[in-house]
């Protein structure tokens, strides 16, 4: 499948606030439960736990999304958010600044409030992660650029759904964990989410292209660019959804063995 076959994540009109709206806020999304609560349980798990642990971390996810940093926030004391598109950040600094018209997300708020088991009040972790955010930057893929050279080395890098947005095909895929793993330390944990075999999402009118990727591809890119796999968890899709197509979402948390 070209990347050429429909709209692409990194386009400048990229509708920023209605992805988060159709796929990130709420239960009228049929697949939250496995889009958002699955990612957010496994975070918790394994910070939880004091498997994954540091003072920073970076997150390349895709959109204007926050809730899957809530749980990081008991972890980490630095959270540093990479985007590659403008509208996206923008979406995000709305959400950080608490303005009105930012998008809404008690509803991961919620979830991992009893997560926790109520340690903490709901309406209180939207706040708490916004303070833990240090900063949020913008990395230029379009001329295969290295990402921002002011990042600090990090003990943990987070990938939410984002190398399949931004790679139009698997050596784009390859290079660009490369990359986005290349501010980690030696010893640090990667915690990536990709969905498997999905080929496209939908918002409102428009299909935009997705790399489909399956479960030993995902596994064998990882051990090339230096880690050695700790975990994996797949979670099959139980029901059929028109606004995207992937059959699974598999979470791999993985350990930086030496720099490739």
């Amino acid at each position: 499948m070209s990347s050429t076959a429909h709209k692409d994540y990194h386009d400048k009109a990229f509708p920023a606030k209605r992805l988060v709206e159709v796929y990130f806020c709420d239960d009228s999304f049929p697949l939250i439960k496995e889009n958002v609560e699955f990612p957010m349980e496994q975070i918790h798990t394994d910070i939880d736990s004091g498997v994954v642990k540091g003072e920073t971390l970076i997150d390349f996810s895709v959109g204007a999304t926050a809730s899957h940093l809530i749980p990081v926030c008991n972890g980490f004391k630095d959270i540093y958010v990479v985007e590659v598109n403008e509208r996206n950040i923008n979406e995000f600094e709305k959400w950080r600044q608490n303005k009105q018209d930012s998008v809404n997300f008690s509803y991961g708020a919620k979830v991992h409030h009893k997560l926790e088991g109520g340690r903490e009040a709901w309406h209180m972790k939207e706040d708490k992660a916004r303070k833990a955010i240090k900063g949020v930057i913008q990395w230029d893929i379009s001329n295969n650029d290295q990402v921002p050279f002011d990042l600090p080395q990090a003990d943990c890098i987070l990938s939410l759904y984002l190398l399949e947005a931004i790679s139009k095909d698997q050596d784009t895929y390859q290079r660009n964990l490369k990359k986005m793993t290349s501010k980690l330390k030696i010893g640090g944990s990667l915690l990536l989410f990709s969905p498997i075999n999905m080929t496209f999402y939908k918002i409102d009118d428009h299909k935009f292209f997705y790399l489909p990727v399956d479960e030993d591809f995902v596994k064998q890119t990882v051990n090339n660019a230096g880690f050695v796999i700790e975990k994996v968890n797949v979670l099959p899709s139980k029901k059929s959804c028109d606004l995207l197509d992937y059959d699974s979402i598999m979470y791999l948390r993985c350990r930086k063995k030496n720099d490739v």
